[in-house]
């Protein structure tokens, strides 16, 4: 099927999920269709799950790359032009930053439609159980999705399951991580039981989409915070459920998987934009032409830290490029399009980037499943997946020596060798502060900068702050601050 799915209205009233100001949410509207007057037919529940989607591009923004990729070990320099770039990439972010509270905001939003329409669906008479399940499983799906970027970034949140029906039930505490991770595997398992096999249409989740986010969501809890090893098991089968599905094939060559405006073989969940208008934030934050404000650069030592004749470097990385205004700093070029660069078009117009960006593809189920697979059994059986991927990397595939297959490795060795062939395949794709938060690798970050940094690297990195205006209106205790 090539209709690509996009969201395009927003169309029901709902109550806000966190507080704001009162006398705006006590307001009247002029115009409003009640939710009993709405909800006369199966579409209009239909339309409101889709509707949660909508919340998804934002948090896809600059905001978000700011927290999971630009504070990382792979990013060099930022523009001083972005405002409040450079404090995130020097370890001095604030809690009223756009990042921060852009991303407990918006992931938030998902949460609360979600909740929404879940139980407005409980006792909706006019649905079949099936078309219940359905929607419920769609919904659930994409609360889990929210949560598990929430429980990662900030620690215990606000754990809500239910709409907002109360101003006095405004106020709420946080709930410990493993309780947020057990809503998060409740809905996914209920999800995977209860899509479809196939999304009714593109960008919308089906069964093994809830597959692969519970195998990345195994993988996480297997490692720091929560530490639970039994894990590693639930996200190698997990993973291999939906490689040995046969419904997903990787590229031949890695340059394809990427500067489409729809799902390829090797797509699960990609979020797209329409053709002809875009949304795609990723080449004005990467791009280092004149009137880009860049966030995401490749450091010097990532450059440098390919093997040869890898794809990932010789396609996704430009050095020494040349544009109308002159040779140009080394740039990922996995969200930029080169046209534009070489017709000198500026921020404005990249905005209309139609590129899609992938949330879940099978490259990365190899790597959990080698990852997952060493950390239980040693590499042995792990190699397949690894040398799979970097295979996938060589630019002569005949070439034995582009980019070797791994062997002879310890556990330890392997470990390393995984999390490296992270790096260099998903980059830009919003895992890299996520992989060093749950490796506990994140003083790789005080090694690569070093005195760039305004403060060194702590205990404390493992959460981003909790936003100022969330700890006011919620009278919830503040994240470890700076040391």
């Amino acid at each position: 099927m090539k209709l690509v799915f996009h969201i395009l209205i927003c169309f029901i009233p709902f109550i806000a999920l966190l507080s704001g100001c009162k006398k705006i949410l006590e307001e009247k509207p002029k115009t409003f269709v009640s939710p009993d007057a709405f909800y006369t037919s199966p579409s209009a529940y239909e339309l409101t799950v889709i509707g949660i989607y909508r919340t998804i591009p934002s948090t896809l923004g600059a905001n978000n790359w700011l927290s999971r990729e630009s504070f990382s070990d792979i990013i060099g320099t930022v523009s001083g032009a972005y405002e409040q770039g450079l404090p995130v990439y020097q370890n001095n972010h604030q809690p009223f930053f756009y990042n921060v509270r852009a991303l407990w905001s918006n992931h938030y939003a998902i949460v609360k439609d979600a909740n929404f329409i879940i139980k407005k669906i409980e006792n909706a008479t006019i649905l079949t159980d099936a078309q219940k399940n359905s929607y419920t499983a769609e919904a659930r799906f994409l609360r889990a999705y929210a949560y598990f970027q929430l429980v990662q970034l900030f620690g215990d949140v606000s754990l809500r399951t239910d709409p907002l029906e109360d101003l006095t039930n405004v106020q709420i505490g946080r709930s410990p991580q493993q309780d947020v991770y057990n809503l998060i595997i409740d809905d996914l398992k209920f999800a995977e039981t209860n899509l479809p096999k196939d999304a009714p249409t593109i960008g919308r989740v089906y069964k093994l989409v809830a597959t692969a986010l519970l195998a990345k969501v195994y993988l996480t809890m297997a490692g720091n915070p929560l530490n639970q090893t039994a894990h590693y098991a639930d996200a190698r089968d997990k993973a291999l459920e939906v490689i040995n599905s046969g419904t997903f094939t990787l590229k031949d060559d890695y340059a394809d998987v990427f500067h489409h405006t729809s799902y390829t073989s090797e797509s699960i969940w990609e979020q797209t934009y329409q053709p002809g208008v875009g949304g795609n934030p990723l080449m004005s934050n990467s791009a280092t032409a004149p009137g880009y404000t860049y966030i995401l650069t490749p450091a010097a030592w990532f450059i440098n830290s390919f093997p040869n004749g890898d794809q990932r470097k010789a396609w996704g990385i430009k050095e020494n490029y040349a544009a109308p205004s002159g040779t140009l700093a080394p740039f990922f070029q996995k969200f930029v399009n080169l046209d534009w660069i070489d017709q000198g078009v500026i921020t404005s117009n990249a905005g209309k980037l139609e590129y899609t960006i992938p949330l879940l593809r099978l490259g990365e189920m190899y790597l959990i499943a080698a990852e997952a697979e060493n950390e239980i059994n040693g590499p042995g059986n792990a190699y397949q997946y690894i040398n799979k991927i970097r295979w996938r990397a060589r630019i002569n595939k005949s070439d034995p020596a582009a980019v070797p297959d791994l062997s002879g490795l310890s556990k330890d060795e392997f470990r390393a060798a995984v999390l490296m062939e992270r790096k260099w395949e998903l980059h830009l794709e919003g895992s890299t502060w996520y992989d060093l938060k749950r490796t506990n690798t994140l003083s790789r970050i005080q090694d690569i900068r070093g005195d760039d940094l305004v403060h060194p690297i702590g205990a404390y990195n493992n959460t981003w702050y909790i936003p100022d205006n969330e700890i006011t209106n919620n009278n919830i205790p503040q994240n470890p601050t700076y040391q």
